[in-house]
């Protein structure tokens, strides 16, 4: 027996526990990946079910005719506690994107690591854009557009579409440099949040040029507001799927690699980053 293949033997069993160990590593963060993402969507859920809870099942003047409770929980009216979660999703949703944009890039997928730069950016205007109330304010720009004699009230909507054009450009580009199920989450999650910015806020604006003000506006606004929270959602679901977190091959951390989509699959990089325990 030779000695390098007696020594091949010897490192087997090694090698082996270390690829069970890892294995069972990544399966533990997968779940509890999941598991997040299913706490933030009941946040998201309990949110809207209370907003349309409170107003309707406690009779106090601080929770009906706009009082102030009612206000602080209504995803109808900005800065109060539900714009403060969006914010947050989008935000987050942004960092992670620039995150994976930093791996790519560091795994030599320059093509998809500029993909994912984009949507950070435009992601985080968004953030900003819910934060600052940005869209309410073009409402000036739409009456100069146009006038609705049926009294249509969100002229906000004119600019918006162009851009909202421009997010789904930025998305698009992105999905078509992955593959598999990480390009399905960015299609999945882009379409849903700009529908419901956008489509079902227009649904919204026909409502009340109906002098429609009952449980369909209602329900409307509510749908709006937790289709826009599941759209952020998908595409961080996104951006995590485009990772894998391995245990490194000493105890000091974990290392976060990219998961290359296009040609950059046959490239060597190796370590993007880690994160200690």
């Amino acid at each position: 027996m030779s000695a390098e293949y007696a020594q091949e033997i010897r490192r087997e069993p090694h090698d082996e526990a270390l690829s069970v160990h890892s294995g069972r590593f990544s399966s533990d963060v997968a779940l509890r990946l999941r598991r997040a993402w299913w706490l933030l969507l009941g946040v998201s859920v309990l949110l809207n079910v209370v907003s349309m809870a409170v107003p309707a099942l406690i009779e106090h003047p601080l929770t009906n005719d706009r009082g102030e409770i009612q206000l602080y929980l209504d995803v109808f009216v900005e800065g109060n506690l539900p714009t403060w979660w969006s914010v947050g999703l989008l935000g987050s949703t942004a960092v992670l994107f620039g995150i994976v944009a930093l791996l790519a890039r560091a795994r030599g997928a320059r093509a998809e690591s500029w993909g994912w730069w984009c949507g950070s950016v435009l992601i985080g205007l968004l953030s900003l854009d819910d934060h600052t109330q940005l869209h309410e304010r073009l409402d000036r720009i739409g009456r100069q557009l146009v006038t609705f004699d049926s009294g249509f009230p969100f002229y906000w909507l004119l600019p918006g579409l162009l851009a909202g054009a421009v997010v789904a450009v930025g998305l698009l580009l992105l999905a078509m440099r992955l593959r598999d199920r990480c390009r399905w989450l960015v299609v999945a999650g882009g379409a849903l949040l700009l529908w419901s910015a956008l489509g079902m806020e227009a649904m919204q604006g026909l409502w009340i040029a109906a002098d429609e003000s009952g449980p369909l506006y209602v329900a409307t606004y509510h749908a709006e507001e937790l289709g826009e929270n599941v759209g952020v959602l998908l595409l961080m679901a996104a951006a995590a799927s485009a990772v894998s977190l391995e245990r490194g091959p000493t105890a000091g951390g974990v290392t976060a690699r990219y998961r290359p989509f296009g040609d950059a699959r046959a490239r060597s990089g190796l370590l993007s980053t880690a994160w200690p325990r």
